[in-house]
């Protein structure tokens, strides 16, 4: 008997849960970005929800909570319904911090669930316009030649931009300082001034300069070349591993959200990054459209946590 009523408490809990993602979404959607107003990942997601509106035909809101290296914004994200109205616009961070940090207040795999994967924003080899070298391979030259004298910023330890510098040391096998900064505008300003020899630099941030011709782009760290920059080679056309280092945006919900509701937000975005005027603001913000299944973002997300865990552990990067 026991069991006749488990099962059948199950099977209505079942049925509640297909009920409701019939009918969603029946109200506000919030997109949670951890981060503060004005940056990449808060603009993309303001592009989402501008767009998501129409097709849900409900109000899409962008709610920034900002703090603790973005554990403040995912905390409240895990701790909210399972009910697909509270959105995470996840970064790679995610997927760093548990390496980063001795000790993390949740296990963002576990209790939350990948949507889907919404842009990335490609990570370019920067340097400043007085280096001696004109491409990766003078660069690395060069670089092997000073053991360790050049030296180069990022935006902080820890941070995307200051891994993908470890990884290019690691596999061009380099030497080199590293100069933290607070934020990519204080990194590009010393690269820009000479200050620094060389930054691993999203597009956004170091553009300005580089129409200004106070930095010169050497390489991107991506598959592709970017639509903005077509004179500018990978770092695999340039003899280097064919990587993709990119600040990666995409969508998280808590992990019992219904697969149904999952599956309705996926189409949403998908059908948003597919818009040609979408795709044009996004290329001109300096990211790439991305998309797919739950599926294949989730396998992106081990298989990035592989990459930056052993970047991570061989430099022995650590985040107070």
């Amino acid at each position: 008997m026991n069991r006749i009523r488990i099962g059948m408490a199950a099977l209505g809990l079942f049925a509640a849960q297909f009920a409701m993602a019939d009918a969603y979404p029946t109200k506000p959607i919030t997109l949670v970005v951890p981060f503060s107003a004005g940056g990449g990942t808060d603009a993309v997601a303001r592009l989402l929800a501008e767009k998501m509106k129409d097709g849900l035909k409900t109000s899409v809101i962008v709610e920034n909570r900002p703090g603790a290296s973005a554990q403040i914004g995912t905390r409240h994200v895990i701790d909210s319904a399972a009910d697909g109205y509270t959105v995470l616009v996840a970064t790679t961070s995610l997927i760093n911090s548990p390496y980063l940090f001795a000790k993390m207040p949740y296990d963002a795999m576990k209790q939350l669930r990948p949507v889907v994967s919404v842009a990335d924003m490609p990570i370019f080899l920067a340097v400043r316009q007085d280096l001696p070298a004109k491409n990766v391979a003078e660069f690395v030259a060069l670089a092997k030649k000073s053991d360790g004298k050049m030296n180069y910023g990022s935006a902080g330890p820890g941070t995307t931009l200051h891994l993908s510098a470890e990884w290019l040391k690691a596999n061009a096998g380099f030497k080199a300082t590293h100069v933290p900064f607070k934020g990519s505008g204080q990194a590009v300003t010393a690269l820009s001034g000479g200050h620094v020899d060389w930054n691993m630099e999203n597009l956004s941030a170091v553009q300005a300069m580089t129409q200004a011709n106070k930095v010169r782009l050497l390489a991107v760290a991506a598959p592709k070349r970017h639509p903005l920059t077509p004179d500018v080679p990978t770092l695999g056309e340039s003899g280097l591993p064919n990587v993709n280092l990119a600040t990666w945006s995409f969508l998280m919900v808590p992990s019992g959200t219904p697969d149904a509701v999952v599956a309705r937000l996926n189409k949403e975005v998908n059908h948003v990054l597919a818009m040609p005027e979408v795709q044009d603001k996004l290329f001109k913000q300096g990211f790439v459209p991305t998309g797919g299944t739950p599926e294949e973002t989730l396998q992106r997300m081990k298989d990035e946590a592989v990459q930056w865990s052993t970047v991570i552990k061989s430099a022995n990067i650590s985040v107070q």
